[in-house]
């Protein structure tokens, strides 16, 4: 009988751990970001930057730091990103899971799983990748936009 109530009070609170756990995303941003999945995977730099990153715009490597001052810089970092992907045969990537997110105002704090793939189905590199974005209100048009990125493994293989 204790068995029975110790495993039915851990299957209780395992389930609501996973509700809590679950971030909720407003389907703006939720939008942008499957935006931007699709247009990484079609390598498309310039609605990239049209429409979904900032400037100016910062990527925290593990080794290093990037500033890109203006769209110009952004559209060239991407492009020279797209040739080393596909150089490494590249097809597409896909989106798994948010694993964190946290707004305050204007601004956006929010990390999601992804899996990047090979043009012959393998997955490339490590098959759970994850990145944090952090995005804030472009004030010319009053919406979100990815103005840094804190890259958790390699950007661009």
């Amino acid at each position: 009988m204790r068995f029975t109530i110790l495993l039915f009070l851990l299957v209780s609170f395992s389930c609501q751990n996973n509700k809590i756990n679950t971030p909720q995303v407003p389907t703006e941003i939720e939008k942008l970001v499957f935006d931007l999945v699709g247009a990484w995977s079609d390598r498309d730099a310039d609605y990239i930057t049209d429409s979904i990153y900032g400037a100016p715009f910062v990527l925290f490597l593990e080794d290093t730091t990037i500033f890109l001052n203006d769209f110009e810089n952004i559209k060239t970092f991407l492009s020279t990103t797209f040739s080393t992907l596909e150089s490494s045969n590249y097809s597409h990537s896909t989106f798994n899971k948010w694993e964190t997110f946290k707004l305050r105002g204007n601004t956006a704090l929010l990390e999601m799983s992804f899996t990047r793939f090979k043009k012959n189905g393998d997955v490339l590199g490590e098959k759970e990748r994850t990145v944090t974005y952090i995005l804030k209100k472009f004030d010319k048009e009053e919406k979100y936009r990815i103005f840094s990125i804190i890259a958790h493994t390699v950007i661009d293989s």
